[in-house]
């Protein structure tokens, strides 16, 4: 019998009510765990321990951030050679679940254990980044949607005190507004393969998949198993520009605006001309530049339709 290891972010609500319902669709056919995360970065612990334990199957239970701490946690045991054949999924329970709209993954536990009755994945691409933590200190981490430099830095780390109260398509949009009115754009330095840039910009962004920040579709040529990056490099643009345009964006639809352009890489550098810039990795403020970004093709199997 496949043991699945299902890890809960601890403040996710009605826990217990959700352990019945996977308890209800799983048993019987699958041997069932249970790990919730008691602090920020537990879940990456967590992952990469029922990775070398043998479970066939790490299901995150929260949002993006929390996604992203286990897809961290399966590499350290896969980088280690452990689990190598291991498949990650999710059951969406957060307040930003963007990457499963672009690899449309089932959003409730029936749905979920279909995929996994008919072994149905894609292995995907992750991105592996350098950086300094917020402390200084050189780090590294991979991301599995979205990582950017620039305000979008600014507004996750914004995002972290802010109430969910109005819930997140409104908590984000208000995040956004609110830095828009008194951010400067930054003077940044982008070496990639296939073009160099350097300029002022607002956003930097750097796409596996194609939405962020609750359902903002920023990165339409965004493909998962592609091998590649997909770049967005918004420039000087001002308050009545993003408001023009974002029901463009909602459509994951390209912007059509001088200071907006689209590349693609699978290595870049991006440095800061001045003051380090912030950076958002999966919805969550992580440190600052410089960062450097290359892609790990076919990083993860991942539960998903074909």
């Amino acid at each position: 019998m496949k043991k699945i290891a299902f890890i809960l972010h601890g403040k996710i609500n009605g826990k217990q009510q959700l352990m019945n319902e996977v308890y209800s669709v799983f048993n019987g056919d699958y041997d069932i765990s249970f790990f919730t995360t008691e602090h920020p970065g537990h879940a990456v612990e967590l992952s990469e321990k029922a990775t070398e334990q043998g479970f066939h199957y790490i299901i995150c239970v929260g949002g993006d951030g929390s996604l992203n701490e286990v897809a961290n946690g399966v590499m350290q045991a896969k980088n280690k050679s452990v689990g190598l054949d291991v498949k990650v999924g999710v059951l969406p329970h957060g307040t930003g679940n963007d990457f499963i709209k672009t690899v449309k993954s089932p959003q409730d536990c029936a749905g979920l254990k279909k995929l996994m009755d008919l072994n149905s994945f894609k292995e995907i691409d992750l991105g592996l980044v350098q950086f300094n933590n917020p402390q200084g200190v050189a780090s590294s981490r991979y991301f599995i949607n979205i990582t950017d430099v620039g305000m979008g830095g600014v507004v996750a780390e914004k995002l972290s005190r802010f109430s969910k109260a109005l819930g997140p398509s409104m908590t984000y949009q208000m995040a956004i507004l609110s830095t828009l009115v008194s951010y400067r754009h930054q003077p940044i330095k982008v070496v990639a393969d296939g073009f160099n840039f350097e300029g002022k910009v607002m956003n930097m962004i750097v796409a596996n998949g194609k939405y962020f920040g609750s359902g903002m579709g920023v990165a339409p040529d965004a493909e998962v198993d592609d091998a590649k990056f997909s770049l967005v490099m918004v420039g000087e643009i001002s308050l009545i520009d993003y408001i023009r345009h974002i029901g463009t964006i909602k459509k994951c639809k390209k912007i059509e605006h001088p200071q907006v352009n689209y590349k693609s890489a699978t290595e870049i550098t991006i440095d800061s001309l001045t003051a380090p810039q912030a950076i958002d990795m999966d919805g969550e403020f992580i440190g600052y530049s410089p960062m450097h970004l290359k892609v790990v093709p076919k990083a993860i199997k991942f539960i998903c339709p074909l």
